[in-house]
């Protein structure tokens, strides 16, 4: 389901005020207050790092760190007899925002793949002296930017608000849906940082960087140590988008496993 973010923002806040409202003769379950936290970490994270210029893999690293938190929490959550009580007959929002954000991370892993190849192919081409294969590699790379910025647009619009079945579930239908909201929120957040994250690769076919690395001729002579020091970030970057690449794998299998606790409860054996 697509919604706008004053929409999101809205049911949010509505699951939060569900949350205060906890009744005492029920008090809330371990795995229920584990999810709260780990969303109140995640959407602290999307609120510094979304308004933040440039990209990091550091610091998309770890917010994949901590999405994989909230969804190992929502997994726990939802292995409850309670959560299975509350949405046993809710709507299939939940289902879906999980379905999209599943796919978001497929699409994500492949362009991850696709970055950390480009790089390797720059890094390769550079010290072949193929000035050609160096800029082969920065409009694979440019394009992969590309994706995940129309990845990150649609993950802006990405959210699942699942209505109130009963009373008594209210509660744990809002943080679920409060959960599948910063869950998409910050994925936008790390794919955005992501297509950011390495400008260096995108102007590695300029005749700047080709001179520096030894591949194209320059006017002056470019030391030695400078073009060591150009493979050697290429080769850093490589490793940092390896990195991503594993994060977002651990985020993948999450997202699946919670979405079969989520269907084993809408249609139980």
């Amino acid at each position: 389901m697509h919604l706008t973010r004053s929409t999101a923002r809205t049911t949010t806040t509505k699951a939060a005020a569900a949350a205060h409202a906890r009744s005492a003769s029920e008090p809330c379950h371990p795995a229920l207050a584990r999810l709260e936290g780990t969303v109140r970490a995640l959407r602290a994270w999307s609120r510094f790092c979304g308004g933040a210029a440039g990209g990091s893999s550091s610091s998309s690293g770890y917010g994949l760190a901590l999405l994989e938190a909230l969804l190992a929490a929502l997994g726990e959550t939802l292995a409850t007899p309670r959560a299975a009580a509350a949405l046993r007959d809710a709507g299939d929002q939940a289902l879906d925002a999980l379905l999209a954000l599943a796919d978001a991370y497929g699409t994500f892993g492949t362009a991850m793949l696709a970055a950390r190849q480009s790089v390797a192919g720059a890094r390769a081409g550079a010290r072949r002296g193929d000035d050609a294969a160096v800029a082969a590699s920065a409009r694979a790379r440019r394009r992969t930017e590309k994706e995940l910025r129309h990845l990150a647009a649609a993950m802006r619009h990405t959210a699942a608000v699942p209505g109130s079945a009963n009373a008594a579930g209210a509660e744990v239908i809002g943080v679920v849906a409060e959960a599948t909201v910063a869950a998409a929120e910050a994925s936008a957040v790390i794919f955005s940082r992501c297509a950011a994250m390495s400008p260096a690769v995108s102007a590695v076919s300029s005749h700047k960087w080709l001179a520096r690395l030894g591949v194209a001729p320059a006017t002056s002579k470019v030391a030695p140590e400078m073009a060591a020091s150009a493979l050697e970030r290429l080769e850093e970057l490589e490793d940092c988008i390896a990195g991503l690449e594993s994060g977002s794998e651990k985020v993948f299998r999450r997202l699946l496993q919670a979405r079969v606790l989520l269907l084993n409860i809408r249609n139980p054996l």
